[in-house]
């Protein structure tokens, strides 16, 4: 009895052990969630973006051909309250982000210049929809990333996903209208994503 009630707690004990290193390697893998002021605080980001070491893509705000909505213009442009809360996302993100040393680009589409102009202000034009996007994402952004400055791109669901998905973390989430992906550039000149954060998420004040 003695033998089968060891052999049992060593099963036990092993079980438990797999199942907590794949817990642990599941989670290293997945983008972390700034939600919480405190979280944004520790996870160092403050620093890094007066350091200028930040990239930050910000999917575009509610398309219009996509809900019964009222259109702010065009119909390949965003609502009128997706451009409100790109505005409130705005105020949010330059109170607690200062932007005067970040090179705001965005892609060409309709919808992403809008969110662009009422979030940011003016950005500069990519070429297309492609320019930032692609398996190649990470070669592009270090193109466009200037050193001791900050690169902002407002763009799509589909790149942010990409940049997801090349790093290698698990692809588990879908970015919401308006949401933000922090990543940063290392000494090796490499990139890696610090959060996420959906845009009602982003502190009204600094900590």
């Amino acid at each position: 009895m003695t033998i089968i009630s060891q052999s049992k707690i060593m099963l036990s004990i092993g079980f438990i052990g797999a199942a907590l290193f794949s817990y642990k390697a599941f989670t290293r893998n997945t983008v972390e969630d700034l939600c919480s002021t405190k979280k944004l605080a520790s996870s160092g980001l403050s620093n890094d973006w007066r350091s200028g070491d930040v990239i930050l893509l910000i999917r575009h705000e509610e398309r219009c051909d996509r809900s019964s909505n009222p259109c702010l213009g065009p119909d390949n442009g965003i609502t009128v309250s997706g451009s409100e809360r790109a505005k409130e996302a705005g105020i949010r993100l330059k109170t607690y982000f200062e932007l005067d040393n970040s090179d705001i680009f965005t892609s060409p589409m309709t919808r992403t210049v809008q969110t662009s102009d009422v979030m940011l202000g003016k950005a500069r034009l990519l070429s297309d929809r492609e320019a930032i996007c692609g398996s190649d994402i990470i070669d592009k952004l270090l193109k466009h990333k200037i050193a001791n400055r900050n690169l902002i791109v407002v763009t799509h669901n589909t790149c942010m996903k990409d940049l997801i998905r090349t790093i290698g973390h698990k692809h588990s989430w879908s970015p919401e209208y308006g949401s933000l992906l922090f990543a940063k550039t290392t000494s090796k000149n490499e990139i890696k994503i610090v959060g996420k954060l959906n845009p009602d998420d982003v502190p009204k004040h600094l900590p």
